[in-house]
């Protein structure tokens, strides 16, 4: 049965495999046109200003893209709505996600008139809502914000929108259509409309006549839903990387000791940090976008400089093989204080003469879980080579690179040439064929030496078992703390 809806439709194709979708529209009342290239489509959309387009995005004379761009230049027609048909996976420049559509070839009918429907009936009951100069309400999952805000923002309202769910209550005001403030809780302007434009449930209300309060919000409402739309995307496809809003940060490094030339944003929000280590209470606090921050967050989190925890489990939280302040020492003594976001790697060499020593000293290793055996490194070891055994992560941007030097005495001339950056040298009792490596590290080089052993009757020593993440922290304490001392005393 026809029924009279007064909504135009304009079809723009050569393929002519519109025609079954087009028929069963005009059953409905709609009133139906259809032309072949882009040329036409843009002669007849100038002229009937349709409600909805349904567009080739291969249209010859004038593309689907560019026909979209032509019409949304022109005050007549820059509110239409463009329904996309084409290859899968293909970018039409200037499409809006909140008002068009995009549909892959190959497709059904029923498809294509299910969209079709969706967007003339979601407008209908919009435009019903939002009819007439009284006070309206209804639900959000009925009504979508982004169309409830353009129809008021076409028809130039004035007024307040209210919406309510279980997790707060907000508002948007707006003056002729544009939007000029926006309210979430103690957060207001372009960061509280961006939350609420997130909304898809929850009940609303819209009460016209002029409101009165401070302009925070000056952007053109197209822009503010694109780019609201654009955060939420890139935040959903961050959402595995980001802490829960009930976590907290704290700061691993003093404020003093932070690198010089950070972003104010950066710097602004390791300020807030000190007062406000919940997360949510960050985001509330800090005028940036919630986007901006929690992207700052993600990286300062990922390069070491602020770690995550929930307040209730902090005291279970395992030792960091070096603390913060322990990896800034060893950078300052490096000359490098001022590069605390920049990779940073030191040396750490071992010295044996029997593979089963190494062996062992791997295995009491793999139990750390900032320990990474290089490929092969646990294989037999040739003692007459360097070899790389593995890396030792202390941050997230210093480590321990761990090698095997050959200890006999002929192999002498290549000791010299690791010094640079070296923390120390691990070795093992009763290895007598290390005694000249041992003397040249200790006294000619300087650089700390360890005895390891793996019980007590090798002797004294730092006895190192699978997993001891202490034993290993003592081991690295030691070295860091003789490397500080040796340095300072040869200055």
């Amino acid at each position: 049965m026809k029924t009279s809806t007064g909504k135009k439709i304009l079809f723009a194709s050569t393929r002519g495999d519109f025609a079954e979708v087009a028929q069963a529209l005009t059953r409905r009342g709609f009133s139906v046109h259809t032309c072949g290239d882009g040329s036409q489509a843009l002669e007849r959309a100038l002229a009937m200003v349709p409600d909805l387009m349904v567009a080739d995005v291969d249209l010859p004379m004038i593309d689907g893209s560019r026909l979209s761009q032509i019409l949304r230049a022109n005050p007549r027609t820059d509110k239409l709505a463009f329904l996309f048909v084409g290859p899968e996976g293909r970018e039409v420049e200037g499409f809006r996600r909140h008002r068009d559509h995009y549909l892959a070839r190959p497709f059904n009918h029923e498809q294509l008139l299910s969209v079709a429907l969706g967007h003339l009936s979601r407008q209908e009951r919009t435009e019903e809502v939002t009819r007439g100069g009284k006070q309206v309400e209804g639900d959000l999952e009925q009504v979508s914000l982004t169309d409830m805000l353009q129809i008021l923002g076409h028809n130039r309202k004035d007024g307040t929108l209210k919406l309510e769910r279980d997790s707060g209550r907000g508002e948007i005001q707006l003056l002729e259509g544009t939007v000029v403030n926006a309210r979430l809780g103690s957060v207001e302007g372009e960061k509280a409309f961006f939350r609420l434009l997130t909304w898809e449930k929850g009940h609303f209300s819209f009460s016209p006549g002029v409101a009165g309060g401070e302009v925070r919000i000056t952007q053109p409402l197209d822009h503010l839903i694109m780019e609201g739309l654009r955060q939420s995307d890139e935040l959903n496809a961050m959402f595995g990387d980001l802490p829960p809003h009930d976590a907290f940060l704290a700061l691993k490094v003093p404020l003093e000791r932070l690198p010089r030339g950070l972003r104010p944003t950066t710097q602004e929000i390791l300020v807030l940090l000190e007062h406000h280590p919940r997360l949510g209470d960050l985001l509330d606090h800090c005028p940036r976008s919630d986007y901006d921050i929690l992207q700052i967050v993600k990286i300062l989190i990922e390069k070491g400089l602020i770690e995550v925890r929930r307040e209730q489990s902090a005291a279970g939280i395992s030792r960091s093989l070096l603390t913060s302040e322990e990896i800034i020492r060893l950078k300052d003594r490096l000359g490098e204080g001022d590069s605390l976001l920049e990779e940073a790697t030191m040396k750490l060499l071992v010295l044996a003469s029997a593979s089963e020593d190494v062996q062992r000293l791997i295995q009491s290793f793999q139990g750390i879980a900032e320990f990474r055996v290089e490929p092969g490194g646990a294989a037999a070891l040739g003692l007459g080579t360097i070899h790389d055994i593995g890396h030792l992560r202390l941050g997230e941007t210093f480590s321990l690179r761990l090698l095997l030097l050959p200890a006999m005495e002929d192999a002498g001339p290549l000791w010299a040439p690791f010094c640079r950056r070296l923390l120390g040298v691990l070795s093992f009792c009763g290895s007598g064929r290390a005694g000249s490596a041992e003397q040249f590290f200790a006294s000619r080089a300087k650089v700390p030496l360890a005895r390891i052993i793996f019980n007590e009757a090798e002797g004294e020593g730092f006895m190192l078992n699978r997993g001891d993440r202490e034993g290993v922290r003592k081991l690295l304490v030691y070295l860091m703390t003789e490397f500080i001392q040796k340095d300072l005393d040869h200055d």
